[in-house]
Order: structure tokens, then sequence, then C-alpha cells
């Protein structure tokens, strides 16, 4: 049976695809605006397959956030067998979300909400790097995080070792939930696959498995955080996204 998609070989890094450019005049992007919950009506420009916020980069992954991504460790390597997901490059749209759905689970399972321990992992400069979580793990047999950026942190560092670094980001999105201001931020991932984006909210690791793949759909757990319209996205390193997408439920 022929796959789906066929990446080619993965060693280490994923391979930076190449995009072939139109031959003659382009015409000009479509163009829409999009109302947002908080934010009344954003312009977004369709980019490839999927839309786009308009005059918005995503941000450059930075070392204070990302800090020792690429680390071989054998602890780093212990906890990503931990996980449970192959890290040869996937064949198909299916074995992607397969990986992420298997990540989520173990997270569920295996890593508990504790500010104090979290804490201790964080420094005065960076964010907890992945050799740190896999110590921790190694020394403690779970991992903690804390509130809504810390659950997606985790969530992105690890779907980024055990898939094409293109097919995550982190997002982050307006919401009033619990009373709070329209301006406050939530932030959660997308992932991309089968020719568009899907958010997903670690924070609802708990509530039980993701839906299998025929069934797959946007999950988060909170109806006032305007999770289709992330104002801003940060990719993992070494992904070539560069755009601010649009994230249907």
């Amino acid at each position: 049976m022929k796959p789906e998609f066929e990446y080619g070989h993965w060693d280490i890094h994923p391979q930076v695809p190449h995009l072939t450019l139109p031959k003659g005049p382009v015409s000009a992007p479509e163009m829409k605006g999009m109302t947002t919950m908080y934010e009344g009506t954003v312009t977004y420009l369709k980019f490839w397959n999927f839309w786009v916020r308009s005059a918005t980069p995503a941000a450059t992954p930075t070392d204070d956030f990302f800090h020792n991504y690429e680390s071989g460790s054998k602890q780093v390597k212990s906890l990503i067998t931990a996980v449970g997901a192959a890290t040869h490059w996937p064949h198909t749209e299916q074995e992607v979300w397969d990986r992420i759905a298997t990540l989520w689970n173990w997270l569920g399972a295996n890593v508990r909400v504790d500010g104090a321990a979290y804490a201790g992992l964080t420094s005065a400069d960076r964010w907890p790097s992945i050799e740190e979580f896999a110590q921790y793990y190694a020394d403690h047999h779970d991992l903690v995080w804390a509130a809504c950026f810390s659950k997606a942190h985790l969530f992105a560092i690890l779907l980024g070792r055990v898939l094409p670094r293109w097919h995550v980001c982190i997002a982050s999105a307006h919401h009033t939930e619990g009373g709070a201001p329209p301006t406050a931020s939530h932030v959660y991932v997308g992932v991309y696959l089968a020719d568009r984006w899907y958010y997903l909210d670690p924070t609802a690791v708990y509530s039980g498995p993701l839906p299998r793949f025929k069934e797959r759909k946007s999950v988060g757990p909170f109806k006032k955080v305007d999770y289709q319209h992330p104002f801003e996205a940060r990719p993992v390193p070494l992904s070539t996204l560069n755009v601010v997408p649009y994230l249907p439920d």
C-alpha cells in the first residue's frame, strides 16, 4: 500500500521541505477578515493550504525558551523511550496523529501539577530544558508542570522530538476565563496534519485520551479562550514555520 505521503529519511534533525515556486505571474493572495472573540475583525491570508494572521510573523525560537533542545544525552533518550512514541520519520498522517495521541496519553498518566517542584526546574534567565526534564524524570519517575504556559512548553518540546518540527508550535490566545480581562493570554499547542492545523490544550490531558485519527479534532476545555485565533505562535527549533496560523476547531 502506498503511503499517504513520503517524508524521506530522518536521522537526528528533521529535513526542511523544499517548496517549488510557481512559474509565471503570481496572483494576489486570498484575504478575508475573521471575527475574533476579543480583537474584533482580524485580516487573514491564505498561505499554502491554511490561513495565517496578516502581518504577524511567528516568534523566533530562542535558547532561553528551548535551552539545549538538541541534547542527545542518555537521560533524554530514556525519557523519549519512556514516552513510547516512535522517533523514525513518519510516513502517514495517521502515524503523526498516533504519536501526538501517545504523548498526550503519556502526559496525562505521568505528569502532575506541582508548582513548587516546577519552580525548582526553572532558572532566572531561561525555561527548563529538555535535559532538566529528563534528569527530573530519571530521579522521580514522573514529571511536573504548573500553569498553562509550562504545560504547552513541555508538550511542544516533547512533540518536537518525535515529529518533524514543522508540525508543532506553541500558541497564545486571549481569554476571559474566571473574569480575566480580554487581554489575558492562554497558552496551548498547535499541530499540523492532513492539510490543516488543530489546537490541542494540554490542560485537558487529564480528561481522557485523544480521539482516533478518523475522529481527530481540536481539543480545548475552556469556552472563553479564543483558541482558533492565536495572536502569537512560537515554533520549536528547526521548524520552518514563520507565520501565525488559524487553528480551526
